[in-house]
């Protein structure tokens, strides 16, 4: 009897599990790949200003400090054109359709709406789409 718990627990588990690991599972997957883009954009920030800091306490040679920093800097812009691509593109498409999807289930006779203008967060200033009640970023209600 219990082998049979066993494998029942595991069949739940590995059902619950399986959607995370699909291709093309959810906008849920392209939202952590821009949490870790943004994680990734701060991580170089804080590395500038550490370098700034190390410059200032005479650590680094001006030189060192040039050629680092210009490493750093590239590496930013990297991260940072990553998250306006993503942000432009896939992800934000991804959302729209769900959401359109959505409004199609549920009342086939409501009219879509004009507005599509983009709100800002005042918490920590992710743009959200116009029909957005949170932030996606932060969770943080939108007025």
């Amino acid at each position: 009897m219990s082998y049979f718990a066993y494998l029942t627990g595991l069949a739940f588990l590995v059902w619950i599990v399986m959607p995370l690991f699909k291709k093309d599972s959810t906008w849920v997957s392209l939202y952590m790949e821009a949490e870790e883009l943004a994680d990734k954009k701060q991580r170089v920030y804080g590395n500038i200003a550490d370098l700034e800091f190390d410059f200032a306490m005479g650590r680094l040679s001006e030189k060192d400090f040039k050629s680092v920093r210009q490493s750093f800097l590239s590496e930013a812009g990297r991260v940072i054109e990553k998250l306006e691509n993503q942000k432009s593109s896939k992800f934000m498409d991804r959302i729209q359709s769900d959401m359109d999807n959505l409004g199609k289930k549920k009342k086939k006779n409501k009219k879509k709406s004009k507005s599509t203008a983009a709100v800002f967060c005042t918490e920590c200033g992710t743009e959200n789409i116009a029909e957005a009640k949170f932030c996606m970023k932060c969770g943080k209600g939108l007025s």
